[in-house]
């Protein structure tokens, strides 16, 4: 039966999914450190992977991608929640390396003109903002309107983004005969 991965669950154990954290005081199933590579777990064994404010705490997003895509079955998908990169959710965080737009995950699709950083490729399912509810000055905020247009201009509009990533298989590498033909 395939798996569901929970990495970097923190306190936040999931039912059905295997729960993986590096500090071993926390109740996870398997601790190991996301930024050493392989992850412990086989090739194609997962039907999803779920990183919860994880990916901006790792040191080697490339490297990261390249090892949920090894992870999961084709057709397979990493759901992925990071703080946006226009949010004092982002900012204030010292233990934070990396910063995510709605856009930072093209470079792992098929279509997009810079996606040589990398040979796995991603079907980009959803690349969705949200805003937090917890207090009233945040659903206060999520009130306003026009904030599609507003995020381009102001911070604090959107507090993370979801990314919903389909796993493709790569597309062999164009043989060097096939592009140069050999004339008799």
């Amino acid at each position: 039966m395939p798996l569901k991965i929970n990495l970097g669950c923190g306190r936040k154990r999931l039912p059905g999914y295997v729960n993986c954290d590096v500090l071993a005081h926390l109740p996870a199933d398997q601790h190991f450190d996301l930024n050493a590579f392989p992850y412990p777990f086989p090739a194609e064994c997962a039907q999803e992977i779920l990183m919860d404010n994880v990916l901006e705490h790792l040191d080697d997003i490339p490297q990261v991608v390249a090892e949920l895509h090894r992870i999961l079955l084709p057709g397979g998908f990493a759901r992925i929640y990071v703080p946006y990169a226009k949010t004092d959710w982002a900012l204030q965080d010292p233990t934070h390396k990396h910063f995510f737009t709605e856009q930072s995950f093209n470079y792992f699709a098929e279509d997009h003109p810079y996606n040589f950083y990398s040979a796995v490729r991603f079907k980009i399912r959803q690349a969705k903002l949200y805003g937090d509810r917890t207090t009233l000055r945040h659903r206060l905020r999520n009130l306003l309107p026009f904030k599609n247009v507003l995020r381009y201009f102001l911070f604090n509009i959107y507090d993370g983004i979801y990314f919903e990533l389909e796993k493709v298989s790569p597309a062999p590498p164009p043989s060097p005969t096939a592009s140069h033909p050999r004339t008799p």
